[in-house]
Order: structure tokens, then C-alpha cells, then sequence
């Protein structure tokens, strides 16, 4: 039973020419375009250092004064010599004997440090009350902070090419690497000219813009840099936020966090392929992926009494087998060929047109297969959505296909950074974002924090939309047949 329908739904499957064109064959022929459309052109560029203006705010400093004061704080001997001031004056005071040492702490600086519960507090912290007397460092190490101790200055000089070319070159216009209002004025003009690729400009630790006129390789580049530089500090803020000891710690988990910026330096299970267009390849993929939803709700949807084009669903329901067992026997046998077609798509790319996916090759085919699987149990538990008319769930799964796809960057690259910035949980659920998120950390990060983040997704996802698709199936009956 199982392999008669199984082997019955493979045949109509490769028989669909449909099917197969918009699954297979266009997406070879897309593929084969990006290439000839991008091939060479970051081999061209990637090894020119990208001059830019850096324009580093007051704020920006201010942050990261506070953050090594908290940091070098010596809770511990304050603490201390708290607890000997109270109990030596409550000795004094039960043995009747004048109290007068000076308190080590005032109630001032005692109160402007407890008020430090998060690291926004601590951004917003003004040092005037600051108990200077109880760093673990010098007060000049902190009077004196400038912008070459900030992270992000820290990450682009040391930021380089495999070849050891610098990668970003900071045309001070000043001394201080604060633009007044005519520097900033004359920067606009270099932007404009072309005298430098951006301007960036640094008003906290997360709070990194960048203004660009137009669009390339350079400006992918920057691009790329800042957002990975983004999500790395909001993921370290949020590591100091989760536990309050954590604030004592904040200056290394900040820069071991500029640190795992692994743009350049290719770590033992990740790809070295830099080039920012192979993120169009990474959404092909997502999009073949879920392109496969389609077939799926076709097939649900022929097994439905009530919408089946040529009487098929009322057989199904009349059959003394469950018909939850036939669309499942059905789904396995799409998902099959969507495999075999994610398995050439990918045999393609990497060894006939020689894109470099980056990152381990067997991780990147368990990716290919589990983005396949979101796609199938998408268009599993679409197509048993009620009484919704075919043509409005096929809408609903080209608005998900193509939407997602253009927010995830296949029609524009760094539209799902613009996202990322404005708007950073519709990548979180956008399954085209999370596919082509789960290829790029794999290649840049290998397999990690924010790969296996992209694989849970996945998995979670494909087993809900299954699950919801077999209870929707086994709820649904009929009046009459």
C-alpha cells in the first residue's frame, strides 16, 4: 500500500512539467544568470582597501567611559569596607564611645551604583558620583578614553583581506574623529564625489549607521560589517542584561564579542568566501525550498472531497484508509523529489559553476534538506486551511515566496539588512531569512550559536506545520459526498 501510492506520487510528480520547470529548471537557469551576472566582480574589488568617514559622537565615548569604570569596580573592597564601617560603628555607638571615621562610600556614589540594574542603565550613567577611589585601575585610564579605544574603531583597523590588505582605511578629518557641523558638510561632498565609499557614524555601542550613495561591492562590504557588528553587541548586551553580575564583566564580554567578528579569519568548520553576492545564491535556495509548498497544497487539496478537481478527494474519503495516512504517504514522496532537486541544485552551484558556499559541505546539504522540509510542511498545513479556494492559497504561498524572498535579499542584497535594522523579528519568522541566515552563518561563523539558532528554527517549524496540518485533516468532515 505504502509504495504503491508513494512510487504513484513520484510519477506524477517528474511527469509534472510544471512542476518540474519552476522547481528545477528555472531555478538552474537563475542560477546559471547570477553567476554570469556576478561572477568576478568581488574577485575584482576585495582586496582595495574601502575609504570611508568615521564620525564618532560624544555619547558614543561617554558609553564606553562608563563601561570600564563598572567594569574595573571594586565591588568587593567596597563592600568590605561597608560592612567594617557599620560594624565598627555599632561597636562604638553600644559601647558609648564617639563615632567619627568618615563613611568610605557617601550615599550618593552608594546610590548611583545600585541604580545600575541593566546596561542601559549603565549607557545612561552620569559619572558625577562615580566612586572613583574604588576602581581597580587608574582614573586617568578613564578620563582619558578616546575613539581608537571604542570596539567598533578597534574592529576596522584590525579588520583585513586574506591577502592582508587592509580592508577599511578612517579618513580623519580631525584630530578628535568628532565631525562639527562644516566637517560633517565636507564628508557629504567626498560621499557624493567618490572620494570615500561612506560615512559611519558611531553614536553608541550598537548604534552604528551608514550613510552610502549607491550601491557595489564596497558598500556590501561596509554593510555587512556593521550589521554582523550589530548583532554581535546586541547579543553581548543581552548576555550582560540576563545576569546582573554580568555588569562587572561587560568590557571583555563587549570585546570578545568584537572579536568573533569573523569576517576575515575562517574558523575550522566555516567557509572563507567574503564575496557579499554570494547571498543571492544562499536565497535561491531558499526559494527552490519553498517553491516546493506549492506541490504539496496542490496535492492536499486533490485530496479534499469538497475542492479535488476530478473527483479524487471523494474516493479518499470513501476508501476505508485514513486519508491523514494517504496525504502523509503523498507529502513523503514530494519531499523525496524535492530532495533529489536541492541535491542537484547544490551539486550545480558548488561543483559545476564552483560557488563557494563557505562553511563544511556536509552542513550544507542538512541545510539545503531542512530548508526543503519547511517548504513541504508549509504547503502541507496551507493546503488544509479550510474551505479557502486553491487560487487564494496559492496567493497566500507566492506572497510568502516571493515577500519573503525579497526581504530575505533575492531581488536586492541588502534588503534583509535594512530589515535586520528596522525590523529584526520579521527575520526571525520570515523562513526565507532564516534559510539563507542559516547559509551565511555557517559560512562565516561555521556551525555556532547563530547557525544551530536557524536550524532549530527549521525544525520547530516543520514539525508545528505538520502537526497542525494532520489535525486540521483529521477534523474535517462532510455533510454528503
Amino acid at each position: 500500500m505504502f509504495g504503491r501510492v508513494f512510487i504513484s506520487q513520484l510519477k506524477c510528480s517528474f511527469r509534472s512539467k510544471t512542476y518540474m520547470f519552476w522547481c528545477f529548471a528555472f531555478p538552474l537557469m537563475l542560477g546559471t544568470l547570477f553567476y554570469f551576472a556576478f561572477h568576478s566582480i568581488y574577485d575584482s574589488q576585495k582586496s582595495e582597501t574601502i575609504p570611508v568617514v568615521i564620525n564618532v559622537t560624544d555619547n558614543a565615548v561617554h558609553e564606553y567611559q562608563v563601561l570600564q569604570a563598572i567594569s574595573n569596580l571594586d565591588s568587593d573592597r567596597m563592600s568590605k569596607d561597608l560592612e567594617n564601617y557599620y560594624t565598627e560603628k555599632a561597636t562604638a555607638e553600644a559601647m558609648g564611645k564617639e563615632f567619627d571615621k568618615e563613611k568610605p562610600v557617601t550615599d550618593a556614589e552608594l546610590d548611583s551604583v545600585e541604580f545600575i540594574k541593566s546596561y542601559e542603565d549603565m549607557a545612561g550613567y552620569d559619572m558625577t558620583d562615580f566612586p572613583y577611589d574604588y576602581l581597580k585601575i587608574d582614573r586617568s585610564s578613564i578620563d582619558n578614553i578616546t575613539r581608537e579605544d571604542l570596539p567598533f574603531i578597534k574592529m576596522v583597523n584590525e579588520l583585513e583581506y586574506d591577502d592582508g590588505t587592509k580592508m577599511m582605511q578612517d579618513l580623519q578629518l580631525n584630530s578628535t574623529g568628532r565631525l562639527s557641523e562644516a566637517e560633517l558638510k565636507k564628508a557629504e561632498e567626498m560621499l557624493s564625489d567618490g572620494d570615500i565609499a561612506g560615512i559611519i557614524t558611531v553614536d553608541s555601542m550598537q548604534d552604528v549607521s551608514l550613510l552610502v550613495n549607491g550601491s557595489g561591492v564596497k558598500h556590501s562590504i561596509l554593510s555587512t560589517i556593521i550589521s554582523e557588528y550589530k548583532v554581535q553587541v546586541g547579543m553581548a548586551i543581552d548576555n550582560i542584561n540576563e545576569n546582573h553580575e554580568n555588569l562587572e564583566n561587560s568590557e571583555k564580554i563587549m570585546d570578545k564579542a568584537t572579536e568573533d567578528i569573523q569576517f576575515v579569519d575562517a574558523k575550522n568548520m566555516a567557509g572563507d568566501n567574503k564575496d557579499p553576492f554570494v547571498a543571492y545564491f544562499y536565497n535561491l535556495i531558499a526559494m527552490v525550498a519553498i517553491m516546493g509548498s506549492v506541490s504539496v497544497m496542490r496535492t492536499i487539496v486533490e485530496s479534499q472531497a469538497n475542492q479535488s478537481t476530478n473527483n479524487t478527494g471523494i474516493r479518499i474519503d470513501v476508501s476505508p484508509v485514513r486519508k491523514t495516512f494517504l496525504e502523509l504517504i503523498n507529502l513523503a514522496a514530494i519531499t523525496f523529489v524535492q530532495l533529489i532537486i536541492i541535491t542537484v541544485m547544490l551539486f550545480y552551484l558548488i561543483f559545476v559553476l564552483k560557488i563557494r558556499f563557505g562553511g563544511n559541505l556536509g552542513y550544507i546539504f542538512l541545510t539545503g534538506y531542512l530548508a526543503s522540509f519547511v517548504g513541504n510542511m508549509l504547503g502541507f498545513m496551507i493546503g488544509h486551511f479550510g474551505t479557502i479556494a486553491v487560487d487564494k492559497k496559492e496567493a497566500i504561498l507566492m506572497v510568502i515566496m516571493l515577500g519573503g524572498g525579497f526581504m530575505s535579499g533575492l531581488m536586492y542584497g541588502d534588503m534583509k539588512m535594512i530589515v535586520e535594522q528596522n525590523f529584526p523579528w520579521f527575520n526571525r519568522i520570515n523562513p526565507s531569512a532564516v534559510i539563507t541566515d542559516a547559509f551565511y552563518a555557517l559560512n562565516v561563523f561555521g556551525v555556532g550559536p547563530r547557525y544551530m539558532r536557524s536550524v532549530r528554527y527549521m525544525i520547530l517549524t516543520s514539525i508545528v506545520m505538520l502537526i497542525i496540518g494532520c489535525v486540521l485533516s483529521r477534523r474535517r468532515s462532510y455533510k454528503s459526498l
